[in-house]
């Protein structure tokens, strides 16, 4: 599928028929005409590709490819809404779709990976995962309570959420003002029919394996050579101060912080956006250099 965003950008978006495993899943593609790096993007729990709609034009008008798998039951790709696989599927999933682009740029593009929200989480535990074997550049993880269930449920709370099998939805409470100050995106937000809110106890176990995962001490399997978390100053969803901590853990101590004048969580939906996706290009081009030299 190819069409035309807003001319006169050289930008071919397509969306991709990916197969993995069982199923194909939707990954959505902006492609500048020349290459000079890459994204590959990991969307929260109410989100999908959709939502990037402005973002990826604007990557790629930076000569940065920029990529967004649409996860099993969100966005356009097959599933159930609320239902999150288990963790092993999720993360074959995601190998599949980084090698996948990997293949597509080639092996001398700078690659990051960019996690938002709950998509950052999907992100340490990929670090962590065995079958996770493409080369890439950098990690950003953007406004993500890692390790947040961990932090606010006792562990007789884990361990009962673990062994809940019912099908009882599960009510995130997101509420679009926490991402957003500007009324067209919160009506977007608010209206949107493939936005996820809820969750089945057992997708919520899925979720609590994989901070398991990624707070246990291991090895990250293919060492990132840099990482940063970014920010807003302050942010209404994500207790910070923790964040950074589990971030240190799971980067080996290495890892930069940066934050932006907002205290909204969707930092694309904000006044901040244009700076955060031109310091997400040139971080990933320079990572370009860093290996060269």
């Amino acid at each position: 599928m190819i069409e035309t965003l807003r001319p006169p950008q050289n930008t071919r978006r397509e969306i991709i028929d990916l197969p993995c495993g069982d199923t194909r899943l939707a990954m959505h593609v902006w492609r500048p005409e020349q290459i000079k790096g890459a994204v590959f993007y990991f969307h929260g729990l109410q989100s999908h590709a959709g939502w990037l709609w402005e973002v990826g034009p604007q990557f790629a008008d930076n000569d940065i490819a920029f990529f967004v798998l649409d996860r099993r039951s969100s966005g356009i790709s097959p599933g159930t809404p609320g239902v999150i696989p288990d963790a092993d599927t999720v993360l074959r999933d995601y190998s599949r779709a980084a090698a996948f682009v990997r293949e597509l740029i080639g092996d001398d593009v700078p690659l990051s990976l960019f996690g938002h929200c709950l998509g950052g989480s999907f992100m340490a535990a990929l670090l962590r995962y065995e079958g996770f074997t493409t080369s890439y550049d950098a990690a950003v993880f953007c406004s993500t309570w890692l390790g947040r269930m961990h932090a606010t449920l006792t562990p007789e709370a884990r361990a009962a959420l673990a062994a809940d099998s019912s099908e009882q939805l599960w009510d995130a409470g997101l509420d679009s003002a926490d991402f957003t100050d500007q009324a067209k995106y919160r009506h977007f937000i608010d209206h949107d029919d493939l936005a996820v809110r809820k969750l089945t106890p057992r997708s919520r176990a899925v979720l609590l394996e994989l901070e398991r995962r990624y707070l246990e001490p291991g090895p990250v399997r293919n060492q990132v050579p840099a990482a940063t978390f970014v920010s807003g100053m302050t942010d209404p969803l994500v207790d910070l101060d923790a964040a950074h901590s589990v971030f240190q853990d799971v980067v080996g101590g290495r890892g930069a912080i940066m934050k932006f004048p907002t205290d909204k969580h969707y930092l694309f939906y904000t006044d901040v956006a244009g700076d955060l996706i031109d310091w997400t290009s040139t971080y990933t081009l320079l990572q370009g250099l860093n290996r060269g030299a």
